[in-house]
């Protein structure tokens, strides 16, 4: 038979094509390396600013340790204290009040004169007086204005609305007195 003769090669073809595809890979290599060494360049130079920047002897970063060891302790100490003091105060202030929450047993002669303090009250517990003052007291027990000079009635409670207003004693009296008071 014949042989045919062959009128182009594929090898010169293949060639070509195999010479671009390494020189591709060959970029795609080096473009890969550069952006690796590119991104460490950048981690590096970020690492080195935060060092030179942030923990310095002047300015150091706190330790969890230094927190837990040193720094909570002395703020639960403020704490206690402040709250110590607030607490001595307030029972300063329910021990002052607590004096007139009761009632105090006040004893009167014939004549003399018991002056409240506005809010001051004063149940007549035996004897005989009458209202003295201005304005007058109010009977909480009746819901009635005593005026001056009207004799209060046994066991109810009375309220002084104007400072200086009170009861005064006809015989010997014993009054319940919650507030402030002045006798005369």
């Amino acid at each position: 038979m014949p042989q045919r003769k062959r009128v182009g090669s594929c090898r010169p073809a293949l060639q070509v094509i195999s010479k671009e595809g390494i020189h591709t890979m060959r970029k795609k290599k080096i473009i890969t390396v550069l952006a690796a060494v590119l991104i460490l360049a950048v981690g590096v130079g970020v690492g080195a600013y935060a060092a030179s920047n942030f923990g310095t002897q002047a300015d150091p970063l706190v330790a969890k340790s230094y927190l837990d060891q040193t720094v909570t302790p002395k703020l639960q100490a403020q704490f206690q204290t402040k709250l110590d003091e607030q607490v001595q105060i307030m029972e300063q202030q329910i021990a002052s009040s607590a004096t007139g929450l009761n009632f105090t047993t006040v004893s009167l002669t014939n004549g003399q004169t018991l002056k409240g303090s506005v809010g001051c009250e004063i149940i007549l517990r035996a004897g005989t007086a009458a209202c003295s003052g201005t304005s007058g007291l109010s009977d909480v027990t009746d819901g009635k204005l005593i005026s001056s000079g009207t004799a209060l009635t046994a066991n109810h409670l009375c309220m002084v609305s104007t400072q200086g207003d009170g009861v005064k004693a006809s015989s010997s009296v014993t009054l319940l007195v919650r507030g402030g008071y002045t006798l005369a």
